[in-house]
């Protein structure tokens, strides 16, 4: 029998990302039973696809509208920076009670004394941050990323998994910072820019910046990306 005072949640998406977030909620649940999974909810059921959980999707936004319940939580499982943004602004409009709680794997290891956190935060399994950390609201970590003292996440960014941040590095709102990158200390990575898997980051860039290789010297604005 299921405990009443579980906090139910859905999960925004269908895809791979969104599976891997209902995971880490089973994780989480493992060390501390919180969470009653309710299934994933789409923006646009037509625009489902092959790699979607179509048995477990409970619907469009309207069943976010048609359903009150109590201590109603959603994660976003949405990896694109962009469009995680743009569902938390969605949903913020269509419903004022929802609750967007932080996921953060039991493995994770981080400075709980002087951490700042917004809402929606998604952190994975072995990642390991240090001190006087501050990640903005929806900010999604993956899997074993490391992130330095002092260092800033901004809304909606994205850091992909075996990410390297160093200390004091400033990272905009809406960034993508792909696989096994590096990002070397005191550097600013503008809004909506987004770092190459793997790449090395040593020289700060402003928004809208596409930064690939090792070193990142081949730097192009996103307009100029496929010419």
């Amino acid at each position: 029998m299921k405990n009443k005072k579980l906090k139910k949640i859905v999960i925004i998406g269908a895809g791979g990302l969104a599976r891997e977030i209902r995971w880490l909620i089973e994780d989480i649940n493992k060390e501390c039973e919180t969470y009653e999974f309710l299934g994933f909810v789409v923006s646009d059921l037509r625009k489902t696809g092959k790699f979607d959980s179509k048995d477990l999707i409970l619907g469009d936004y309207s069943w976010l509208e048609l359903n009150r319940l109590d201590n109603f939580c959603v994660a976003i499982g949405i990896g694109n920076p962009k469009f995680r943004i743009k569902v938390a602004q969605e949903l913020l409009l269509l419903k004022k009670n929802i609750i967007y709680p932080n996921l953060i794997h039991p493995s994770v290891k981080y400075d709980k004394s002087s951490i700042q956190l917004g809402k929606g935060i998604l952190i994975c399994a072995n990642t390991i941050l240090t001190v006087n950390i501050k990640l903005e609201d929806f900010v999604f970590i993956n899997l074993s990323c490391m992130v330095g003292h002092e260092s800033v996440i901004g809304k909606g960014s994205v850091v992909n998994s075996l990410t390297k941040i160093s200390g004091g590095v400033q990272i905009g709102e809406g960034v993508l910072i792909g696989s096994g990158a590096t990002v070397l200390q005191y550097l600013k990575i503008g809004d909506f820019s987004t770092i190459g898997a793997s790449a090395l980051l040593t020289k700060s860039i402003s928004r809208d910046i596409v930064a690939l290789g090792v070193p990142s010297s081949n730097l192009k604005t996103k307009l100029d990306r496929n010419t």
